[in-house]
């Protein structure tokens, strides 16, 4: 298995979990000087391992490796090795170490009388004293990589924060793109707000990239309003690809489109057709395609063929 391995020489680390409030910093930048173990709390995408790249950032071995890796995937062989790696050691979802390796995690680096060349930090989404009760987690092993333990809220708890996160992703997706930095619309600004962001971080930049690379805020809005659904009712919970937020933003801005041109012309399709400068057969098709052929608002209007 290899490792990842990230220097990170000082620069700011990820711009996907923005600025951190005051307090929030102050408390970071204080346990990030000591080097007791850390458990960071969370649920998937709210920045746990950022946060955990913050830490040794801030930390006396910020000039050092910062590794991470993923429990469930980690084999004897790994966790042998911690105890002469240095730098700092972030270990993802740890819920998913077997009990004999937290056995030899526990005697070969927590228990064994030897001071550690690295600092570990634990990641989790879930609560681990529930694995404790169902025996999943040894009570020792628990209380020992929980020493200090940081809850990261998920973005719908952190609305006032959220602008702040906006910026820094705009301003660094401007750049990797190479687009002018948007300015948005209050009607994106209230989008942004309101939204519950069941994916956390990473479906707030797949948001933000998909404002930078289209550029068009009216087709951005329509492309995002359209994956919302998705994103609350997908059980894996998986952000749309960049082509597919274009595709679905197509989709819904002919829609629209076509949905307020045959209003303004009572429902008839004939002139509709005209108006838009395709031919009837191609409207039917579009009216079709985009849902609107059983449209309760048109079906009012008594469309006329």
């Amino acid at each position: 298995m290899t490792l990842t391995e990230r220097k990170l020489n000082g620069q700011r680390l990820s711009a996907g979990i923005g600025p951190l409030p005051d307090h929030a910093r102050r408390a970071l930048i204080c346990i990030a000087e000591t080097d007791l173990p850390i458990l960071l709390l969370g649920e998937r995408g709210v920045g746990k391992r950022t946060t955990a790249m913050e830490i040794h950032a801030q930390s006396r071995r910020s000039r050092q490796p910062f590794r991470e890796f993923s429990c469930p995937d980690l084999d004897t062989h790994i966790i042998q090795s911690i105890s002469d790696l240095n730098g700092t050691v972030y270990m993802a979802e740890v819920g998913g170490l077997s009990l004999a390796l937290q056995d030899l995690l526990t005697e070969g680096y927590f228990l064994s009388g030897q001071a550690q060349n690295c600092r570990l930090l634990f990641g989790s989404s879930r609560e681990l004293q529930d694995d404790v009760k169902t025996l999943h987690m040894r009570e020792e092993f628990y209380y020992l990589v929980s020493a200090v333990t940081l809850r990261l809220a998920p973005l719908r708890l952190r609305k006032r924060e959220i602008l702040n996160i906006v910026d820094a992703l705009l301003t660094h997706y401007s750049k990797q793109f190479d687009r002018p930095k948007p300015t948005l619309s209050q009607e994106a600004i209230d989008f942004l707000i309101d939204h519950t962001w069941p994916d956390n971080i990473p479906e707030l930049e797949t948001a933000i990239k998909t404002f930078v690379a289209i550029g068009d805020q009216t087709i951005s809005l329509a492309a995002l309003r359209a994956a919302a659904p998705l994103s609350r009712s997908n059980a894996r919970r998986e952000s749309l690809s960049l082509k597919e937020a274009i595709r679905k933003a197509s989709t819904e801005v002919e829609r629209e489109l076509i949905s307020h041109v045959l209003g303004s012309n009572g429902g008839n399709r004939k002139r509709t057709a005209s108006e838009l400068g395709i031919s009837y057969k191609t409207l039917l098709y579009k009216i079709k395609q985009v849902g609107l052929e059983d449209d309760s608002r048109h079906s009012r209007l008594g469309v006329t063929v």
